[in-house]
């Protein structure tokens, strides 16, 4: 567990955090991103910190607060409760709960009032600029379809005959023969399926996707050994890998510069705070013990 200023973090906040990094970076992406669970991790980590610094600071800074404000707010965050169907006896045992929630709100509203400026939205150059920047994480994710051949290497005693057999299919197929055809009639796999659909550039780096996204519509590629198999593969159509225009998504992109903006903002008042902050990782069986 993380103490922030004597102030142990909910593990729920580092795990929610870290969810929805990954769920973002995924989304931008179009691609699963497994391997990016440490740098994921190590982003909810600040983030959360970050926070909790943050609320600290505001807390210590706007201890008084309207009663009269605080008694409507609440009132109108349990009218919203009620609209969502909760109960009055689940509100009535949450009533305190509920009041350190809006006195919490109210404290960083004038908090971020106080430090965080307003930003104005971005001029059509910096727009244009920003559009650049931020351009590949709006590109859609490329795919092919394509028919395949497959022959087992665990099948075939003399590995050199099997290699030179799909040289010799592949020659077959580059001077004119239909690859669904063959492929059927030649392929190991049980179900005889030749044709593999549309499949997704999920994985740069797998040699297989490698392969596959470096061809061409109409062309048929290397024999190409991956996961103790032979294959050959043909692309019959590929989409994607687009980037919409900037007309098509100004005003998100609007909003997410002004967002972006401010929460530099906020990174910048976080930083100040932590070089006098007290922040410690400490054993869950053991939180006394740093």
């Amino acid at each position: 567990m993380i103490r922030v200023n004597g102030e142990l973090i909910n593990p729920n906040l580092l795990e929610e955090a870290f969810t929805r990094i990954k769920s973002e970076a995924e989304l931008r992406t179009q691609v699963s991103c497994c391997e990016r669970d440490e740098e994921f991790s190590k982003a909810a980590e600040e983030e959360v910190i970050d926070s909790i610094l943050i609320a600290q600071e505001a807390e210590k800074n706007h201890r008084d607060l309207d009663e009269q404000e605080i008694a409507r707010r609440l009132e109108e965050l349990i009218k919203l409760y009620r609209e969502h169907g909760a109960s009055w006896e689940m509100l009535e045992a949450e009533r305190d709960n509920l009041r350190d929630e809006v006195m919490a709100n109210l404290r960083m509203e004038r908090f971020m009032g106080e430090h965080i400026p307003e930003v104005a939205p971005p001029t059509e150059e910096e727009l244009a600029d920003y559009f650049e920047s931020v351009k590949k994480q709006y590109r859609d994710l490329p795919e092919a379809r394509c028919l395949h051949l497959i022959k087992m290497i665990d099948g075939h005693e003399d590995q050199k005959e099997l290699l030179e057999e799909m040289v010799a299919l592949r020659k077959r197929l580059l001077e004119g023969e239909d690859f669904s055809t063959l492929a059927k009639a030649e392929t190991e796999k049980s179900s005889k399926e030749v044709d593999l659909g549309w499949i997704p550039l999920d994985r740069p780096t797998n040699p297989f996707e490698t392969i596959l996204f470096s061809l061409q519509e109409g062309e048929i590629s290397p024999v190409l050994s991956y996961e103790h198999a032979l294959h050959l593969v043909k692309v019959t159509e590929r989409k994607g890998g687009m980037t919409p225009a900037l007309e098509e998504i100004a005003d998100e992109l609007r909003n997410r510069y002004v967002v972006e903006k401010r929460q530099a903002a906020l990174r910048a008042l976080a930083s100040k705070l932590r070089s006098e902050a007290v922040i410690e990782h400490v054993d869950f069986e053991n939180p006394d013990e740093s």
